[in-house]
């Protein structure tokens, strides 16, 4: 959690990049920063771990070759406008192959089994703003269909049966994903109300599976001892899942009376379905504490320090004090 002065150097440089191009409208700038943002973020994920190093490459292979291709085709559109829509359609399936969008997704979830939790916050989250807001620049409609639909197929299939709460996070980022290029179809501040909810909801559960060193499904038990945090734990799980009515739900209610008012019935019931089944997903977890509630396992440590419980408290704390701004502010 504790980051040396090269590191900290490292998370200034990747917060700035992705804050500068929010301010910027230039393809070229903005390919830029999206550079600087991947080499300011392979440091912090670089450890002597074998495996990690080989879904490292994987991940900076992908990453390569997709911003080169994406630096190509705006080069193109630059000098041959009669070619635009092609071209823009090229730029969208490299722009969602960089964010780990089905079916090009597996380097994605290969390479959060390796890395700390602190990281898999950062890859699902802050390191998709870039293409996020590159694809609202330019987005082909047809694209974005097709990756909505394969996005939410994939997610609902691959995390069935996982027990590596990394993978469930992993596919469950994949079917938010496919709600985030719906949100953009619809409207953009939606886009920015959807992201910020889900954004707020993977830091608080990265930060305590991240302080409980919580890994694998079974040893979700632990929360059975901490009353407080586990009803926390709950009510994230639940909002992640989409259920009502927590807050998880309300950005994708918004996106089904759009959907419905444009006549994407099928698309809205396909969605739907898909994240009924990732709702699964946290249910199978809830499912883990109710079973096993007075089971306790040997290898699990407690904490020396008792901060981390009122860190986690903070955090929750500030998670709905954000969100209730964050509506005040939309309504108005």
């Amino acid at each position: 959690m504790f980051m040396n002065s090269s590191k900290m150097i490292i998370m200034m440089i990747l917060l700035m990049s992705t804050l500068f191009i929010l301010s910027n409208n230039s393809w070229i700038i903005s390919w830029l920063m999206m550079e600087i943002n991947l080499f300011s973020f392979i440091p912090l994920i670089s450890n002597k771990n074998s495996f990690n190093s080989e879904s490292l490459m994987k991940y900076f292979f992908i990453q390569t070759v997709c911003s080169l291709m994406l630096f190509l085709m705006i080069m193109i559109m630059m000098n041959w406008t009669n070619i635009k829509n092609l071209i823009i359609k090229f730029m969208n399936l490299m722009i969602l192959m960089k964010m780990g969008s089905a079916p090009i997704h597996y380097w994605y979830i290969q390479l959060i089994k390796s890395l700390s939790w602190m990281n898999v916050f950062l890859i699902s989250t802050w390191q998709k703003i870039i293409p996020l807001i590159l694809l609202t620049y330019n987005f082909n409609l047809n694209i974005l269909l097709l990756s909505i639909y394969i996005n939410s197929l994939f997610s609902a299939l691959g995390g069935i049966n996982q027990v590596s709460l990394r993978m469930i996070l992993g596919y469950s980022s994949i079917n938010h994903l496919s709600w985030m290029l719906c949100s953009i179809i619809i409207n953009e501040n939606l886009l920015n109300f959807y992201f910020l909810i889900y954004m707020f909801s993977m830091m608080n559960i990265c930060l305590m599976f991240f302080y409980f060193n919580v890994n694998y499904m079974n040893q979700m038990i632990y929360f059975n001892n901490l009353k407080l945090n586990l009803m926390y734990m709950l009510i994230i799980f639940l909002s992640m899942g989409g259920l009502p009515p927590f807050l998880g739900f309300l950005p994708k209610w918004f996106m089904i009376n759009y959907l419905i008012l444009n006549n994407y019935l099928f698309m809205s019931l396909f969605m739907i379905m898909s994240s009924l089944i990732v709702l699964f997903f946290y249910f199978n977890l809830i499912h883990q504490n109710l079973m096993f509630k007075n089971f306790k396992m040997k290898w699990f440590i407690e904490f020396k320090n008792n901060k981390s419980k009122f860190i986690i408290f903070y955090f929750n704390f500030l998670l709905l004090m954000s969100i209730i701004l964050m509506l005040f502010f939309y309504w108005m």
